[in-house]
């Protein structure tokens, strides 16, 4: 199936093969994000630092959320994408934005950012602390 992802034009397969193929990619990608929270969230934390890291992320969300500016031209899928992307990207400025996800993430930010306040200021405290170094934050964190 991977070869069949991989053609474009999906030449050399019938439409009966292909339905079969798109069927099956759909049930077996849905399964595997069911699998892999599941693995987020019963995985101790060592295992899920080899598996849900930035090395492994990062094609998935550029692949989920890296628009090309060549779809301004194909109004109709432009469309498309933006009322699929739009929730997600809500959803997960929210839990981003979630005072205890950034207590425990940021924890020098987040006081600075109860302080200031604001649109969105527990999602500002996770940014900003995510432009410091681990070792700059642990030095803070002992003063």
């Amino acid at each position: 199936m991977r070869k069949y992802v991989l053609s474009e034009r999906k030449n050399g397969y019938s439409s009966q093969v292909q339905n079969v193929y798109n069927y099956r990619i759909k049930k077996y990608a849905v399964q595997a994000l069911k699998d892999l929270a599941l693995l987020a969230q019963k995985l101790p934390e060592d295992q899920q630092a080899e598996i849900f890291n930035r090395e492994n992320m990062y094609e998935l969300l550029k692949a989920l959320f890296k628009l090309d500016l060549k779809l301004k031209q194909n109004k109709e899928l432009l469309g498309k994408k933006r009322r699929r992307l739009l929730p997600l990207c809500h959803d997960i400025i929210m839990m981003l934005d979630d005072n205890n996800f950034a207590y425990l993430v940021a924890p020098i930010h987040w006081e600075v950012m109860v302080n200031e306040g604001g649109h969105l200021a527990f999602l500002k405290a996770v940014y900003y602390r995510s432009l410091i170094s681990p070792e700059d934050e642990e030095r803070k964190l002992k003063e």
